[in-house]
């Protein structure tokens, strides 16, 4: 390698008087430069000094670094009739543009070609020879023809057990952990509402003002090839006072006690086979106004579906999602945990306290995110046991005026004609309707 330094200095001199034979400029200078750092380099790494870094060494002066060799490619690039010296008059290019590099090249072919021409003897190679080499040392240390092919010669060597056998002591920190499919988030707010029931809400309410408190958990498993596990509780809890009202000091106008899981199995893509489980009930009793009769209460009435499906869920950019469940197996269970006889009247359910049907189910959840601080998630889903069906279609508009603050406004659309005629709109026949608008705080985890 020193004999290499050396002879990379004689042809350094070369540039300087073949190349360099022209007048002088800041160009030949900066080549000459370039090249004495990348020899100063070499002369680093040879002597093992901790200032050698590999980006120093110029890959366009391999030529001059190596034993005196003859290129046919600086020949022939001599010989060509368009082949000339780069003009002094030409603009410099950085080292990674394309016209530096050429003209670097043709220096070099410049120093190459005086070399051959003034000191003949000095050359001992020729580059042909370095295809023909053997890359494989054998034993006894002589490059030569291996009877071995490269496969059996590296099962022949030994095994590396310790990393400081062949590079110095260094600070490895690698920490292997196993991966975690689990994502879960949530988000609450408490915010101010306003609301509009329809006259036939079935769990009652009251038009007015008030707060609202939320809270939803989200925790979902995916291990990126055959199992998707999505987990979902929500609860809603609103209270409004009624100066109205002679028989409440207040009443609840949202509460919702939601737990949702769904399991799924691939089967192609985009496609899962699905179990999916789903309870619903509220938090207190509902009342509507001047009215002292009990519309709802906790597990009163408590509605539980369990159903088997496919699932449709394709892979969406910018965080949106969507899924689309068809469910054609699936049963529904509903319970009536209290004695109060208007509750038992209002969900037509006898004294046993509960009821069950066989049917079918449709659910589709999507979530899009229109803007960065925008977004609209929607939830359908419809259930028909062949003598009754019972529908829902829920809109969130999320807008996000900072990090702490936002508003929503809630739409829900809803369907029973499993009741009787008593709960019949004229307006809206069995279709029930409610809105809230909101402005408050929001914290996301």
């Amino acid at each position: 390698m020193i004999k290499k330094i050396i002879f990379g200095f004689i042809i350094a001199s070369n540039v300087c008087g073949t190349a360099g034979a022209q007048e002088s400029s800041d160009y030949n200078e900066k080549i000459i430069s370039a090249y004495s750092d990348s020899l100063l380099s070499l002369k680093r790494k040879i002597a093992g000094s901790k200032e050698f870094e590999k980006k120093d060494l110029n890959p366009y002066f391999y030529r001059l670094v190596g034993p005196a060799t003859y290129y046919s490619s600086s020949v022939r690039g001599a010989m060509k009739m368009d082949w000339q010296l780069p003009s002094q008059r030409e603009v410099l290019h950085s080292s990674s543009g394309m016209l530096y590099r050429d003209r670097i090249c043709k220096e070099v072919d410049a120093s190459l070609i005086g070399m051959y021409v003034n000191s003949p003897a000095r050359i001992g190679r020729y580059d042909a020879m370095y295809m023909n080499e053997n890359i494989i040392e054998q034993k006894s240390g002589k490059l030569g023809k291996d009877s071995k092919d490269l496969e059996t010669v590296l099962d022949d060597v030994k095994g590396i057990e310790d990393v400081t056998e062949v590079i110095e002591d260094v600070d490895i920190n690698i920490k292997v952990t196993r991966p975690n499919f689990w994502k879960t988030d949530g988000n609450f707010s408490l915010q101010f509402t306003q609301n509009y029931f329809s006259e036939n809400w079935y769990k009652g309410g009251n038009n007015n003002g008030t707060m609202l408190a939320s809270l939803i958990l989200h925790a979902n498993y995916n291990d990126q090839r055959y199992i998707q596990w999505d987990n979902k509780l929500e609860m809603r809890l609103g209270f409004v006072t009624t100066t109205s009202d002679s028989c409440h000091t207040f009443l609840t106008n949202n509460d919702k006690l939601n737990l949702y899981s769904k399991l799924g199995v691939k089967a192609a893509k985009s496609w899962f086979y699905t179990v999916s489980l789903e309870a619903n009930t509220q938090f207190m009793p509902g009342y509507r106004s001047n009215d002292r009769r009990m519309y709802s209460k906790f597990l009163a009435p408590l509605d539980v579906y369990l159903s088997v499906g496919m699932d449709f869920k394709p892979s969406l950019k910018n965080g949106n999602s969507l899924s689309v469940a068809l469910l054609p197996l699936s049963y529904k269970f509903r319970y009536i945990g209290t004695d109060d006889d208007n509750i038992h009247s209002v969900f037509q359910i006898g004294p046993s306290g509960f009821r069950q049907n066989f049917g079918s189910k449709v659910e589709v959840n999507s979530s899009v995110k229109i803007l960065n601080n925008f977004s609209w998630r929607c939830r359908f889903y419809y259930f028909t046991s062949y003598e009754y069906a019972e529908s829902e279609l829920e809109n969130v508009f999320s807008f996000a005026f900072s990090k702490y603050i936002k508003s929503e406004l809630y739409t829900l659309w809803r369907f029973d004609d499993s009741r009787s005629k008593a709960y019949y709109d004229d307006n809206l026949g069995f279709f029930q309707f409610k809105e809230y608008l909101t402005l408050g705080l929001s914290y996301s985890f």
